[in-house]
Formats: structure tokens, sequence, C-alpha cells
């Protein structure tokens, strides 16, 4: 039996059990009964629930749930999909989103996958998270892929096992998504473009600017080849103050903005503004890692 998960106490493989996983030396983890599998070990919590809580979750998936990404989640599809193309047909093929919050990017792209052009493909999914209410929230979404609680600082996967990276606005540890890609693997990573959620932040910042590339970039440059840029922008209404109050949950605004500009937030039950992102795709070169 062959697994690509690494054990996070002595990293050895981890093999699926009836209850779990564990590894040659007897270090075990159950499955939860939603069905995730927590690996992030005690003495590495650095808060006693480590990332998003349940009701930032349930803002995000309420508002993700509406559609209003939807064309970003196509375009991440489109893009994974292009990258998968150049795989041998019924060659096993394993993809991970790190930082998978509640599932939804995840999930649509095993359906978007199912029924086009890597169809032929057998590919295993793993999300990832640290938040143990966000990887809950996914196994709603589709139990059949494998769900961990993790951090992205400690990924459970084997060196050179995996053929797709996927981060979606979320943080990066370059030398773990070189270390676990294989070789020409391909690093699939979305961030707000200059003017994302621009009419938003003019009401939070006196002064707008937009947002500059993202550090990946140049943090990058020792492990992939440069980045191919795609952007998708359109206009975006929102029509309702849950609306609105979900959307500021998802952002590292929420927590930034000091109590008078949240309750200016907050009052608001109509706002239009811009959805600017751009996804990146770094391939892992030759001769670097495993």
């Amino acid at each position: 039996m062959t697994s690509i998960l690494q054990c996070p106490v002595c990293r050895e493989p981890l093999l699926p059990t009836a209850t779990g996983y564990q590894c040659a030396t007897n270090h075990s983890f159950d499955a939860a009964r939603q069905g995730y599998v927590n690996l992030v070990l005690a003495h590495n919590k650095h808060s006693k629930e480590p990332g998003d809580d349940p009701d930032m979750i349930q803002s995000r998936r309420r508002f993700l749930d509406l559609g209003y990404y939807l064309k970003v989640s196509d375009g991440i599809n489109r893009t994974i999909a292009t990258a998968l193309s150049s795989l041998v047909p019924h060659t096993n093929c394993s993809i991970l989103d790190a930082g998978c919050g509640e599932g939804f990017y995840l999930q649509r792209l095993k359906e978007a996958l199912a029924h086009g052009s890597a169809a032929h493909l057998p590919i295993e999914y793993h999300g990832v998270d640290v938040s143990k209410f966000a990887v809950r929230q996914a196994t709603q979404r589709d139990r059949t892929m494998a769900w961990f609680v993790a951090s992205i600082n400690d990924l459970p996967f084997l060196d050179g096992s995996l053929d797709i990276v996927l981060s979606v606005f979320s943080p990066a540890n370059i030398l773990e998504f070189a270390r676990i890609l294989k070789q020409s693997g391909s690093l699939i990573f979305i961030s707000p473009g200059p003017r994302h959620l621009n009419g938003l932040r003019e009401i939070i910042y006196p002064v707008t600017r937009e947002h500059a590339a993202p550090a990946i970039t140049e943090k990058a440059e020792a492990l992939f080849a440069p980045a191919t840029v795609a952007r998708i922008t359109y206009p975006l209404a929102l029509v309702s103050n849950q609306e609105i109050m979900d959307l500021l949950a998802m952002t590292p605004y929420y927590w930034n903005i000091d109590r008078e500009t949240k309750a200016k937030v907050a009052a608001l039950d109509r706002l239009q503004l811009d959805v600017d992102v751009e996804i990146r795709v770094f391939k892992k070169k030759s001769g670097d890692g495993p």
C-alpha cells in the first residue's frame, strides 16, 4: 500500500487504517466523526483554536454559496485543467488546496475536472486548513475528498508527492510548497488584483491605494519558474447588510479596522464594489528538491 501522507511526528509515511491513519512507528491519528483527520500536534499550536472561528466560517460559506465568486472559481478551474493537460492519461494525480477554508473552491474544482478535459485522470483531492471549524464545514461539501486539519508551515505530505498545490487568498509557504510538489508540479496562487474590493476599501480607508503584487513572486524565484498571470475583474453589487458583513468577515479588514469604521460598514444595506483577482501559475524547477 502506498500513501502520499507524512506523519507529523516522525516524517514516515502515514497509511490508512480502519479508524484513520498510522505510520510504521505506530503514531496514529483517528478520523473525527465528520470524516476529517486532525494532524496538528498539540505543542505546535499557537492558540487553543488556531485559524478562523465558527462565525467567520459561516460568513464565508453564506457569501460564497450566493455565487458572487463563481467567476473566480471558474478561472481557477480552467487554469488547473490547463496545468493537468500535459499529464499522461490514467496517470495518478494528486491535488492539494492549501488553506481550503470551508471547501468551496476544491469542491467546484472536482466537479469541473470530472466533466472536462481532465476526466481521464484518476485524481486524489486533499484539503488542508489550520481551522478545524473550516475543515468540519468542508466535509459537508464532499466527504469523498481527504480533509485534514494542518498548518501550511508543516504540511502532512511526503516530498515530491503532489502534482498541484492550490492557494486561494491564503498565506503561502514557498519552501513547503516546493518540497511537496513533484518535479515540474504547479503552484496555483490566487491573490487580490490592484482594485480588489474597491468600493468597500473606499469606505474603510481615507486614501485607497492599489494592491501591490504579492511578495510570493520574489520569494518563489529560486524554486519556481517565473509565473504566468491571468486577471479576472468584474463589478459586484451586494444587496443586503448580511452580504456586506459576510464579505467583511472574509477579509483581513474585519480585524484591522476600528469600531467606528466597522459601524460605518455595518450601516450599509447596498454596496457596489470591484472583484479583481490575479491567478499566478508557478512551475517547480527541475532539479530543485525531491
